[in-house]
């Protein structure tokens, strides 16, 4: 196979899993676990979620954010209830604990086991409720398939992301609004993401970057009728460093044919129970080789993270 690249991602037809065909499934495993160790970014297509059901809930969320910050703070992040909606977040904090001033944007964040819903708009609950279910079931897909790769059981993941409150998975809806472009202006500073993997839907805007061992940013789309994913670091603890949580960032890209640039995405955060420990897979190794990371505990992980992006939070 020739090296994928940021320019290059490759991309999972997820048919393959379900054809019945094992030269299929074996050509989807190779593919996936070669993005996995080099670039740690692909796209999926025959993911099984409705283009519709994507735009109604881009539009509520674009609905949520056009609201007064009075309404929207009813539903704020706290230094108790660390979802909800926020716009002091500094990302770069969680991973070289710089960087004093808020990324420029805004985020409404869900926890999907235990969410806390707006007052406004009336559609949001039902949209989001019915977007995220659609994410669990491509989540199942491309955990089947991780298993696969890591020459596990397909169900290897099933028991890790528990169907009740202690799953810690979140849905945040993301709002940039229009900035004046600049070179590399920062819209989400650079960052690594802390869980297992992401499931990202975005709009044409563009902006999105990601940076890989020793070479430059380079830009990401998505193609049409596709969704975007990515490993965090707990992927990459699981596979002792042979999966790459892929650096990557937000910028205001300059483009004449635009007036306004805000921007909206929309990351479903796949992460594990929150007392799983996040340990080598012992059958993934290569021959000889020690586990890089001790076990820690999922919650005391993503968490201790999440709080060092949000210090003014935080201190409240």
């Amino acid at each position: 196979m020739q090296p994928f690249s940021s320019r290059s991602l490759p991309i999972l037809d997820l048919n393959l899993l379900s054809s019945g065909n094992k030269e299929d499934l074996s050509s989807l495993i190779a593919t996936a676990e070669q993005s996995l160790r080099e670039v740690g970014f692909f796209v999926v297509r025959s993911h099984g979620v409705q283009e519709d059901l994507i735009k109604r809930t881009f539009d509520v969320s674009r609905e949520f954010y056009d609201q007064d910050e009075c309404i929207k703070g009813k539903v704020a992040m706290t230094s108790t209830y660390p979802y909800g909606w926020e716009k002091a977040e500094i990302l770069s904090q969680s991973l070289t604990g710089e960087g004093v001033t808020p990324d420029p944007k805004e985020t409404y964040n869900i926890k999907v086991s235990e969410p806390r819903w707006p007052d406004s708009p009336t559609e949001f609950q039902p949209i989001v409720s019915e977007y995220t279910a659609s994410m669990w079931a491509l989540t199942k897909m491309i955990l089947r398939v991780f298993a696969l790769v890591l020459r596990q059981r397909e169900d290897f993941f099933d028991d890790k992301f528990p169907d009740s409150d202690e799953n810690m998975t979140v849905f945040r809806l993301l709002n940039y609004p229009h900035v004046e472009p600049g070179p590399d202006r920062i819209r989400a500073s650079q960052h690594t993401d802390y869980g297992v993997l992401t499931i990202l839907a975005q709009d044409n805007v563009g902006g999105l970057q990601v940076k890989l061992p020793g070479q430059e940013w380079e830009n990401v789309s998505t193609p049409k009728g596709c969704l975007l994913v990515n490993i965090g670091d707990m992927m990459q603890r699981w596979s002792n460093d042979s999966w790459t949580s892929t650096l990557h960032r937000v910028v205001s890209l300059s483009d004449a044919s635009r007036t306004n640039n805000r921007r909206q995405s929309m990351a479903f955060f796949v992460n594990p129970g929150k007392n799983v420990m996040i340990e080598c897979i012992g059958d993934y190794k290569r021959e000889g080789e020690e586990a890089k990371y001790p076990a820690i505990r999922a919650e005391n992980y993503i968490l201790g993270k999440h709080f060092s992006t949000i210090p003014s939070i935080m201190k409240k």
